[in-house]
């Protein structure tokens, strides 16, 4: 599990190169929607549900930082058998980020790193299991910058989580440098 973590990161490193820019800290905060999809043998959960997520990060060059943060996946729930099905995580994650600049006002960039996450399953309210883990995580997207020191971000964030099929968050947030 570790050695696609690192050659992740190790990729988005090299795509990233080395720059001149002066390095800064960044804070900001994404909502957005999550989709949780896991099939099992007797059941299936398809669902989706508003998230959103609280992030730092620090630049070290036009090309190159690291960022962190929360991510609240939100409650989303599904009919499971007859009764109401929900799973509430969260987590914690860390990235790599390589940045491209395409103008003074525009950059994408991409991420790659793992999220550290817990979920608590409940059905008709009642707790049937929690479980967490440390997983791959990767993220693209772009950055509309309206001064030196905000921008908006649209992102898309693809989580390998062991546990389900296929979890992931598009979200829009501010992000506020230094």
């Amino acid at each position: 599990m570790k050695k696609p973590i690192i050659l992740s990161i190790a990729l988005v490193s090299l795509l990233a190169g080395t720059a001149y820019a002066d390095p800064g800290f960044s804070l900001g905060a994404s909502v957005g929607y999550v989709k949780v999809k896991d099939s099992d043998t007797d059941f299936s959960f398809d669902a989706t549900d508003t998230g959103y997520k609280l992030f730092g990060a620090y630049t070290f060059s036009n090309y190159f930082g690291i960022e962190g943060g929360y991510i609240d996946f939100g409650a989303p729930s599904d009919n499971i058998l007859g009764q109401n099905g929900e799973i509430d995580a969260s987590g914690w994650n860390l990235y790599g980020v390589g940045t491209i600049p395409l103008s003074q006002n525009f950059d994408i960039f991409a991420r790659a790193g793992v999220v550290s996450w817990d979920a608590d399953s409940r059905i008709d309210g009642v707790l049937v299991d929690v479980d967490d883990g440390n997983d791959l995580a990767l993220g693209i997207g772009g950055r509309l910058n309206f001064t030196d020191n905000l921008g908006l971000r649209t992102e898309f964030d693809w989580f390998d989580i062991s546990e389900a099929d296929n979890v992931w968050m598009a979200s829009v947030g501010l992000e506020l440098r230094f």
